[in-house]
């Protein structure tokens, strides 16, 4: 399953020394890298603002960017998409906390003005009004108000997912597996290689017969075709137009991930 675990990029593992030729080369492989596994940045933002959508996906997406240059680390010989996304997030989540004004009590109270409001409504079978749900706490409307302003404008705690919320996660890795399984058939070979069974490039271009270089390009077709499935699915499901500009070849993948998605279940049915 291509999650946003599998979404990590391939398992370069270097090992240099610290010549000033061999820094030039790290600098060279490090910007290399970098390009190559923006999308992943975005992959983590997305995720995040499909379960809220009041987060700047702006200033995440620049806190995940500046973060990801620092997970070059040749001495480390590691994983660099593993040890890259570990940064991404780590950026993301400080940029959340820095943001977070919100203390554990109010937090309490959020989840128990949310919590009275759902069942008064099931009881009255309307809509109540802030006078019955602060009644029903047994809190004035100042404090019932506070809390249903910080609910609807402060960060969340991604621990506390509702069942539809955790359905919107399930969507996602259905898309995505669907949106692996309708690339080209070389394509998705590379993908599945390198981000699913975590293989090195060099192993891949042994594999395949071709050189490494054209492994490279191959996974950022890949990566590229993806992403776009992606932004268009998900931008069609908010209400967005999706981009003009296609070429041929991407249509015919976005018109094969389409014709996939309907068999894939309903929740892609009429998204891509």
């Amino acid at each position: 399953m291509l999650t946003a675990q599998g979404q990590d990029g391939p398992p370069h593992r270097i090992a240099l020394g610290h010549t000033a030729e061999k820094d030039s080369v790290n600098t060279k492989e490090r910007d290399r890298l970098v390009t190559d596994h923006l999308p992943l940045v975005g992959y983590i933002v997305s995720d995040l603002c499909m379960k809220a959508a009041h987060l700047d996906r702006d200033e995440l997406a620049s806190a995940g960017n500046l973060a990801l240059p620092r997970a070059f680390d040749p001495d480390k010989g590691v994983t660099f998409a593993s040890y890259a996304r570990t940064r991404i997030s780590g950026a993301i989540s400080d940029e959340l906390r820095s943001k977070d004004w919100v203390s554990r009590g109010m937090r309490k109270r959020i989840k128990a003005a949310q919590s009275a409001r759902d069942d008064l409504a099931k009881t009255l079978g309307r809509t109540p009004t802030e006078d019955e749900v602060a009644s029903l706490l047994g809190i004035g409307k100042k404090a019932l108000a506070e809390a249903m302003h910080h609910q609807a404008t402060g960060p969340v705690s991604f621990d506390d997912l509702a069942p539809d919320e955790a359905a919107e996660i399930t969507e996602r890795d259905v898309f995505l597996r669907t949106a692996v399984e309708a690339l080209p058939d070389r394509l998705r070979l590379v993908v599945t290689r390198i981000f699913c069974e975590e293989r090195q490039v060099k192993d891949v271009a042994a594999e395949l017969g071709i050189t490494h270089a054209a492994v490279s390009m191959t996974k950022s077709e890949a990566v590229r075709m993806l992403h776009e499935g992606w932004v268009r699915h998900f931008d069609a499901a908010a209400g967005q137009a999706p981009s003009a500009k296609m070429t041929p070849k991407r249509t015919m993948y976005l018109n094969r991930l389409a014709d996939m998605s309907k068999t894939a279940g309903p929740v892609l049915e009429s998204s891509v």
